[in-house]
């Protein structure tokens, strides 16, 4: 039986043959599984091991992240094994799980892996749900969502608002919002926050004449918005009165940069 090194040798010549043969994909194949780390790839692989599939329920936004953090490094289900052993070692505690996730609308899909089935078992054993701890240590692996730098933790969803606008105008803000993560409520409750604590000035957004308009349907804190509601009657800087979503409105438009006018 050849010694691990000149097994390497072996490998190593046989990744080089591969590629001067103008196999490109089997020669990176076996320098993935040279790399460092590069067994854990290839154990996972090995279905006498692992389950058949474990769905992970997870926001699509995190979903989003952890797969473009994971490409050409590591693949996903070689990190939640790692999450597994690192759980079980006492290494790793994810956090509490929530009963019945926070009301944002936001889209939760699912993300589907093939752990390793003596570590699913062990982990299930355990009384913590396997899905749970795979969620939470991914997020953590890759710095998403409550594990990011400088997140806040968000304030509860509120009662639904509904506001009109124009349709050219929800579709922008809809999709900015998805490009960089975020809720659009979120961003309306620190809109919110940033006008009772006077860092923001608002004016109420106008809508080009003659557009069609469409729902825009939002969530933002019930107790902020009340807050803002009192706080915009009582202003005594001159300003015209302005309702609650306008005002949570125009700081969205400033945030995301959109112009209204310029949508026509």
């Amino acid at each position: 039986m050849p010694t691990n090194r000149s097994l390497r040798t072996e490998l190593q010549a046989a990744a080089s043959l591969l590629r001067d043969g103008g196999d490109l994909g089997y020669a990176e194949a076996v320098n993935a599984v040279l790399a460092p780390g590069g067994w854990k790839e290839l154990r996972d692989t090995d279905t006498d091991g692992t389950e058949t599939n474990m769905a992970i329920r997870i926001e699509q936004r995190y979903r989003d992240a952890v797969v473009a953090a994971a490409a050409k490094r590591v693949t996903i289900t070689s990190v939640v094994n790692e999450g597994f052993q690192k759980y079980l070692a006492g290494e790793f505690t994810p956090r509490p799980r929530v009963q019945g996730r926070r009301t944002t609308g936001e889209k939760v899909v699912n993300l589907n892996v093939r752990p390793n089935a003596a570590l699913h078992g062990q982990v299930r054993e355990s009384g913590v749900l396997p899905m749970h701890v795979a969620h939470d240590y991914l997020l953590f692996r890759f710095k998403v969502g409550p594990y990011a730098e400088g997140y806040t933790e968000p304030l509860p969803s509120g009662t639904d608002r509904v506001p009109m606008v124009p349709r050219a105008v929800r579709d922008l803000i809809r999709d900015k919002a998805a490009a960089i993560g975020h809720i659009v409520h979120d961003d309306m409750n620190e809109g919110f926050q940033k006008y009772l604590a006077g860092e923001f000035r608002p004016v109420a957004p106008e809508w080009p004449a003659g557009v069609e308009m469409a729902p825009l349907k939002v969530r933002p804190n019930n107790d902020l918005f009340d807050e803002v509601k009192v706080a915009a009657r009582s202003a005594r800087d001159g300003t015209p009165e302005l309702r609650p979503m306008q005002i949570g409105l125009a700081y969205v438009l400033e945030k995301y940069g959109i112009d209204p006018a310029a949508t026509q």
